[in-house]
């Protein structure tokens, strides 16, 4: 009977632990495959980063060349410089267009948010990456927006609407029509409007190159989180 009894009571150990070991082999499966499944978004979502921080440091550079720009603009203004004709016109196509960061969204979206499960096992590195995409790459939108409406076009309006107009490298409207360009910079430069958008375009763009610059940081921290965990795993 004790013999039978320890047989029993044998029985269901191994029955608990072939269970427990089951449950085991089944959970540490499915972390490996989250694992894998973290490695790959993360690899991913850093080379992603890379270029766009590539992309923004290219764009503060831009920015800093024309604050350099409009600045002697304005002293020609003032008359503490003289720009010629040249670089009249050169400028004035440099307050027209700018670089923003065309963002690519679809890594993120498709390795994490629509992943279904947490895949980022360590809350640093995904507060790390989400604060980019969540918050400073929406804030960027924003700043485009600025960068659109308050500057390149309200700029071009003015300087329009006070009697300019732009040559170009493949046509020339000076040489072509036979306009007087020297004419046309001497009335306009004396536009308050245009001269008061351009001084508005010059401080905006030390706040433009400022968020830049702030997303640029946030974007740089975030490989170095994503970098320094792939290290470690």
């Amino acid at each position: 009977m004790k013999n039978t009894l320890a047989r029993g009571g044998i029985e269901i150990i191994a029955v608990f632990l072939g269970i427990s070991g089951g449950l085991w082999s089944e959970k540490q499966s499915e972390l490996n495959k989250t694992l894998e499944s973290e490695k790959t978004a993360l690899v991913a979502i850093k080379e992603s980063l890379i270029g766009d921080s590539t992309q923004i440091a290219g764009i503060v550079e831009s920015i800093d060349k024309e604050l350099i720009n409009t600045n002697k603009f304005l002293m020609h203004l003032s008359k503490d410089t003289t720009l010629s004709l040249n670089s009249l016109n050169a400028t004035i196509w440099d307050l027209m267009y700018f670089q923003y960061l065309p963002q690519d969204r679809s890594i993120y979206e498709s390795q994490i948010q629509n992943a279904g499960k947490k895949i980022i096992q360590v809350d640093s590195v995904s507060q790390a990456i989400s604060s980019v995409y969540d918050y400073y790459y929406k804030h960027l939108d924003k700043v485009f927006e600025m960068q659109y409406e308050v500057m390149a076009i309200a700029t071009q309006n003015s300087f329009l609407n006070a009697g300019g107009y732009m040559d170009s490298k493949r046509f020339s409207i000076t040489e072509s029509l036979n306009f007087d360009q020297k004419k046309m910079f001497d009335k306009v430069l004396k536009n308050k409007k245009f001269i008061s958008q351009v001084v508005i375009h010059y401080d905006t763009n030390f706040f433009i190159k400022n968020q830049y610059r702030r997303a640029l940081w946030y974007v740089r921290r975030a490989i170095f989180y994503i970098e320094d965990y792939l290290n470690t795993v």
